[in-house]
Parts: C-alpha cells; structure tokens; sequence
C-alpha cells in the first residue's frame, strides 16, 4: 500500500492549444511510468480543446476563468477579472493539493497557476517548445527554478541568470520509439515502374506505394490545405504512382475531398488521424506547418518535410522553428516571399522527384531527433529542487 506521505503530486499549468498540451501529457504518461502511485493532474483555462484532449487522454483536467489578455479598452476590465479570479482559483489549489512540482507548459492559461505555484513556495519547472520563447514562459521565467528548453539556442533569448536544461521537446511515446525502429532505416517498399504506370492509368495506387501525408489539421489549416491542393493541381505527372493521405481539420473535410474528385486523384482525406504514429511510420514525406511538437515528431520518425509556416504564429516562432531545421539541411521550406502555390509547386517537385535529397534530409532530421526528451524532463523533476541550484 502506498504511503499518503511519500506519494508525489504534479500538476501541469497551462494549455490553450495541443502544441502546449502534447509535450505536458507526454511528460505526464512517463512520470507515471515511473511513479504509478503519483498524482498528477493538469489545471487550465475553459476552452474546449483543453478538456477534449487532456480527458481524451486519462488525465483529470481542472478549469480556470483564465481568459487571454486584451488591450481592447472594452475587454480589458473583464479580461483582468477574470485572470484574477483564475489566479484566485489557482491559490485555493495549492493550498489543498500541496503539489510537490508545478510544470507550466505555456500560454495564457498557465500564468495563474504558476504565479500561485510562486506564492505558495512551489517548485516551478517550465517546458518551453519553441527556437524562440514564447511570453508566457519568458515572462514566467524569473519565477521558474528550472527552464527545459528543446534547442540550445532556444537560452539566448532568455535572462542568463536563468537556470535551462536542454531536454527536447517532449512527445508521445509510440512517436518518439519510431527514432529507432528498424522500418525508419529507408523508405517504404516501392514498385515496379510498369505497376506504377498501370495503376496511375486506373486512378489507383499499389500497396507499398510512396506516400504523401499532407498535415492540414492545426493552425492556418484552411490556407494551407488551399496552397497545398492548387499546387497538387500541377503535379499529376510527378504524383504518378504516390499514395495521398491528407489530414484536412474537420471544418474543410468535404470541400477537400471534392477538390480531389475534380482533379481526379485519390487521396484518403480526414478531419484528423488518431493512429499517428502509423500515419508516419507509412509515411514517405510530409508536408506540414512548422509547430513545435510535428517538427519534433517527424525528426523522430525521420521524416523528410516540406515546412509551412503559419505566417501569422506569434513573434513568427513558426519560421523561425522551420529555419533552424533547414539550417541543418533537415527540411524544406516554403518561403512566403513568393505565391503560396508557386513556391509549394517548386518544392514538391523537389520532395517527390528526388529520392537522394530525401535520404539526406531524413539522415539530418535524425541528427536532430530527442526522443529521450519525456524522459529528460522527468529526470529533472526527479531530483530534489536544492540541486538545481548548486
């Protein structure tokens, strides 16, 4: 039987989107890995994406009146309210639960409980997914013990007297283990020219074809799933024989698959893949905007990419996580310079013509992947916080 005493408590602050979410519940599922008899719960703000995906999960999600900060002389008083009430809420939480840890995971939503985390003498770990931090964690920072950060250039746009550890960005385990899984050493089996020309001809696509997964479901889905489908317009030569499975958001679903029908070609077209790490494990190459958590993904399931990012992502963090992997010669990128589906089509020609590049990118994005990083950020809540300051 478990000591009442000796049973730790974890709670994970914030939310708002998956991009925070995935890598606190990744973490979460490893520090009961570890410690099955520890509490852990998350405390956010009201949005539904918050509830659906921490309780689609296992975990108990407690909600805060947290709203997002306006400026709007008519939403700036109740905006305030509301935060001061979540911060209320989140006081009355530290007293009852005692947590050993707060673990904020970013956005709006996880400032009232970190600073009652502060108050009440908390230990405050922050995981920060981006190259560049976001406000909330660079805010948030001055009160944090420790830092974990996915990138060591993530440090430079934080106060040196910070304590950071670089651990990755955490993602759900079946994800990170494709990092060393024998069937991400190549590509998927191909076909013989001949099948592949006789199936193109029949509008179908062989077992074992290449295949194109396309990521449509997150930020900016609708203009992306547009660019994507006028610069496919273009390609059918070049798509002869490739298999397209599209992840279209559930409000694009039907206009999408009717774009397919017009062009005559098959795709497998959903709102959203629950399967993952199947849809990267059959995955030749991806197209996808450029959020924390895919790019951390794919560079574990060593996936070459064509990046997109949402040029509207806060302080551009998007572009800037895309540039680091082309940096390293790990990804494409779709420059917003030019036309959306000019620059798309150049590209794909590129990522589906050119096996070479594609084995070179997939060797980079190993170079890259951390698929400890779960594991690493458990291993700083592991220890005891005295000694994150020696």
């Amino acid at each position: 039987m478990t000591n009442a005493s000796t049973r730790r408590t974890v709670i994970f602050a914030g939310g708002g989107t998956g991009g925070h979410l995935f890598p606190g519940i990744a973490v979460a599922h490893e520090l009961l890995a570890r410690e099955p008899d520890a509490r852990v719960f998350f405390v956010g703000s009201q949005k539904p994406i918050e509830v659906g995906i921490v309780g689609g999960a296992g975990f108990e999600h407690v909600p805060l009146q947290s709203v997002s900060p306006s400026l709007t002389p008519a939403r700036i008083g109740p905006s305030l309210l509301k935060n001061w009430r979540a911060y209320r809420q989140a006081r009355a939480i530290m007293a009852r639960e005692r947590p050993n840890f707060v673990v904020g995971l970013g956005g709006f939503a996880s400032v009232p409980p970190v600073l009652a985390a502060w108050r009440a003498g908390v230990p405050i770990v922050l995981l920060e997914q981006n190259v560049v931090p976001g406000k909330a964690t660079r805010w948030l920072s001055r009160f944090a013990d420790t830092v974990c950060l996915p990138w060591a250039e993530t440090a430079k746009h934080l106060s040196p007297r910070i304590r950071t550890v670089v651990t990755g960005n955490p993602i759900r385990r079946e994800i990170a283990e494709l990092a060393s899984k024998d069937s991400q050493t190549g590509e998927p089996g191909s076909v013989s020219p001949r099948t592949l020309g006789e199936n193109h001809f029949r509008g179908l696509t062989p077992p074992g074809s290449p295949t194109l997964l396309i990521l449509g479901g997150s930020q900016g889905a609708t203009s992306l799933n547009a660019s994507v489908l006028d610069a496919l317009a273009t390609l059918q030569t070049e798509l002869t024989g490739w298999r397209i499975v599209h992840q279209t958001g559930a409000a694009d679903l039907d206009a999408i698959r009717q774009r397919y029908a017009a062009l005559s070609l098959a795709a497998d077209v959903q709102p959203f893949f629950l399967d993952m790490a199947e849809q990267y494990r059959r995955a030749t190459c991806v197209v996808s905007r450029a959020g924390a958590t895919t790019l951390a993904e794919l560079a574990c399931a060593g996936l070459p990419a064509l990046l997109v990012p949402l040029p509207t992502s806060a302080h551009d963090h998007q572009r800037l996580n895309a540039r680091l992997f082309a940096d390293h010669s790990a990804a494409l990128v779709a420059e917003p310079a030019s036309p959306a589906a000019d620059s798309l089509r150049a590209s794909f020609v590129q990522l589906l013509s050119d096996q070479p590049l594609r084995d070179r990118l997939r060797q980079n994005l190993r170079a890259l992947a951390k698929p400890q990083a779960a594991i690493a950020v458990v291993e700083v809540l592991r220890q005891p916080p005295k000694c994150w300051h020696e």
